[in-house]
């Protein structure tokens, strides 16, 4: 079985086909979703009906919940408020049901998926490369030997093995027996690791490897939604840095 993994799409319909573009070209079996299909950008229903349509397993991210009202959005920044009260606006009722839906975590013939620590999925946290103590945590709550997250924007492969946790900085690693494998599989609509591209996993039953793939888009389109429909220009001005 060949997997595609993709997270935090975030109503980036351009950045999304691109991807799904990509992953038709690449024999895969099934694609997973690792949460967060809208907020920041103003395509949000076409997100959701792609995902429908290509992703046969998707878990729930924060700002798909924040879309439904199950979490408070008090504490988003204020680019991150702005858009989730656009988004919340222009969802129809199907796309909230669909989002509502969604499960915290997932396990998928061995494979872990949730969209952030797997410590604590229900509070979100973060696992950035630097973050020690979410590192520690996160493994030290691991059952499943090969996990995948989003949430952080970044993609890394870090592996446990007999004595120490490795961040690999190879774009492909190969799964080995009794390691434990926690991959962030990057974002496909705003990526935050310095490359533009949209960022998505590929992991390889047969051949006992993850890939990270990069993608290119045409984000000059999506920066023209954001100015028409008024969301901050950050937004849009964030997309060509990769931050």
């Amino acid at each position: 079985m060949r997997y595609a993994v993709i997270s935090d799409i975030h109503g980036n319909v351009e950045a999304l086909k691109a991807v799904l573009d990509d992953i038709g070209s690449r024999s895969i079996d099934a694609t997973v979703c690792a949460g967060d299909i809208v907020g920041y950008y103003p395509d949000p229903e076409q997100c959701v009906e792609l995902v429908e349509e290509h992703v046969r397993y998707s878990v729930v991210g924060n700002h798909d919940y924040a879309a439904i009202g199950r979490i408070d959005t008090r504490n988003f920044t204020f680019y991150a408020y702005a858009a989730m009260e656009w988004t919340k606006a222009n969802l129809s009722a199907d796309a909230k049901k669909y989002l509502g839906s969604l499960p915290l975590t997932m396990e998928v013939d061995e494979l872990y998926f949730t969209h952030s620590s797997p410590s604590n999925p229900q509070d979100f946290i973060y696992v950035f490369p630097d973050s020690e103590e979410a590192i520690f945590e996160a493994f030290n709550s691991l059952v499943h030997r090969v996990n995948f997250i989003g949430h952080t924007h970044w993609p890394s492969i870090m592996v446990q093995d007999d004595e120490r946790i490795v961040l690999h900085n190879d774009d492909t690693v190969d799964i080995k027996p009794d390691y434990y494998y926690l991959i962030n599989v990057g974002s496909v609509g705003q990526p935050r690791n310095f490359d533009p591209r949209s960022c998505y996993a590929i992991y390889d039953t047969d051949k006992q490897n993850v890939s990270l793939v990069r993608v290119s888009y045409d984000y000059s389109l999506t920066q023209t939604k954001v100015y028409d429909n008024n969301l901050p220009a950050f937004l849009a001005e964030r997309l060509p840095k990769g931050r």
